[in-house]
């Protein structure tokens, strides 16, 4: 975007957030900052700036970066939920599309202020982030940088098995032992009391919530773990925290926001020529992921939808609500309904044997089965639910909450020594697979 379109991009923005007060959003304060496309997808890979090291998210920049200099993907814009939210807009975009993105991460910006998920999401993470990090890189110091990227290894394979409703330590996670390394006394100020270390058993009846947030029962049960560990641990399950209402709010969000980049940038006086790019853009938007489902196509095609069936006045004060209350699965199965599902051509799709060979194809287009399958795929965002099931003799017990869906085992059985190896103790997985029931184990590695 040329220099001299600052000054109308800047005018643009504070237009659209009048329109947007005005259609009654409610935004957070929002922060726009023009970006190159290095800076952009390197926020992509990490989640929010100045996050801690790790290979994985240097990997994902790769990725990224490899995709959009080959002109596979462009990314229009990305935005980090916070107090003030942070908008990032590509330096490399027209004029046109980034005041199209900026009437998008308006959209965003008040379902991160509405939304319940988002509510204990905690808005100033994009700040405890780089005291994270912080902390994180003296652990490298005191204990060697491949120690803990190898614990982090482990703790990042689990970090989405966790329950907001579980109830959090105070930030920071539990504090050092006294002697414990320098490095982490640099950080005493930010760590709360110490709690009274307890022998691991299974949940009470009063505790059942925190059997189903893995990293929880870790935290505070896994007796083998080291101080920094713990805090580390810590760190890990509170970024996830963080990010989980993205995790189920995905269609439901993404629809928001297309809702309202079409909403607010037809009030715009846009020349004919901008109108035809604006279509252009917005139909780019709205197409179809061959193999899978576009969020933003079919979160916008319900929100209109509603409008459609109840009227402007009604339907917006609908969508209004249900923006406020609802995660991905409760959007669906309340909303989606059998005309979007023919609008939109939608069906399910698996793999069958024809002629000796394995061929995809459409094996059903009935609307209940459509639904419950869209359903089924957001409920926990997407990803299996295991819980702690038992404690026995110092084994760690879980169990699969089957829904139709079978683990795929190999991952498994790995991501079961990733547990093993923050418990301290063999570990065991109860699942089923081909509809018998199966069981894994897991001993940590040797020391």
């Amino acid at each position: 975007m040329r220099d001299d379109a600052l000054p109308e991009l800047q005018r643009c923005i504070a237009e659209l957030g009048a329109l947007a007060r005005d259609a009654g959003l409610d935004p957070l304060p929002t922060h726009f900052e023009l970006v190159p496309a290095p800076i952009l997808y390197e926020v992509a890979a990490y989640g929010v700036p100045g996050r801690f090291a790790h290979w994985s998210y240097g990997k994902a920049y790769r990725a990224l970066k490899a995709q959009y200099d080959l002109g596979l993907v462009k990314y229009f814009e990305l935005v980090v939920h916070g107090d003030p939210a942070q908008a990032f807009l590509l330096d490399s975009n027209d004029l046109l599309t980034n005041k199209l993105v900026a009437a998008h991460v308006l959209g965003h910006s008040d379902f991160f202020h509405h939304n319940a998920h988002f509510a204990g999401a905690g808005r100033d993470m994009p700040e405890r982030a780089a005291l994270h990090a912080q902390r994180l890189r003296a652990y490298e110091f005191a204990h060697g940088r491949a120690e803990v990227e190898g614990f982090l290894d482990a703790v990042l394979a689990i970090e989405e098995h966790v329950d907001p409703g579980a109830g959090l330590p105070a930030p920071g996670g539990l504090p050092p032992r006294r002697g414990a390394e320098a490095a982490a006394a640099t950080f005493a100020d930010l760590f709360p009391r110490p709690a009274p270390r307890r022998p691991a058993r299974p949940a009470e009846p009063g505790r059942q919530a925190e059997r189903g947030d893995l990293l929880l029962f870790l935290l505070r049960h896994a007796e083998e773990l080291a101080d920094w560990q713990r805090d580390a641990l810590a760190i890990v399950r509170e970024e996830a925290l963080y990010f989980r209402p993205q995790l189920l709010t995905k269609v439901s969000n993404e629809g928001w926001a297309t809702l309202w980049h079409c909403r607010l940038l037809r009030q715009l006086p846009l020349s004919d020529g901008e109108y035809l790019d604006f279509a252009r853009l917005n139909a780019s938007v709205r197409t179809p992921q061959p193999g899978g489902v576009n969020p933003y196509l079919l979160g916008v095609a319900i929100y209109e939808d509603i409008l459609e069936r109840l009227g402007e006045e009604a339907g917006l004060r609908e969508c209004l609500l249900l923006r406020e209350v609802e995660d991905d699965a409760a959007f669906l199965r309340n909303h989606f309904t059998r005309e979007v599902a023919e609008r939109l051509d939608m069906f399910v799709f698996g793999r069958s044997a024809e002629a000796g060979q394995e061929v995809w194809k459409v094996t059903t287009k009935d609307f209940a089965t459509v639904r419950d399958t869209l359903v089924r795929r957001c409920e926990n965002g997407g990803r299996p639910l295991i819980a702690v099931a038992d404690v026995a003799g110092g084994e760690l017990v879980l169990e699969h909450r089957h829904d139709g869906r079978d683990l795929e085992l190999r991952d498994a059985q790995k991501t079961l020594q990733h547990v093993a190896r923050v418990w301290g103790r063999r570990c065991r997985l109860r699942t089923a697979a081909a509809g018998e029931a199966a069981e894994l184990l897991a001993d940590p590695p040797a020391p």
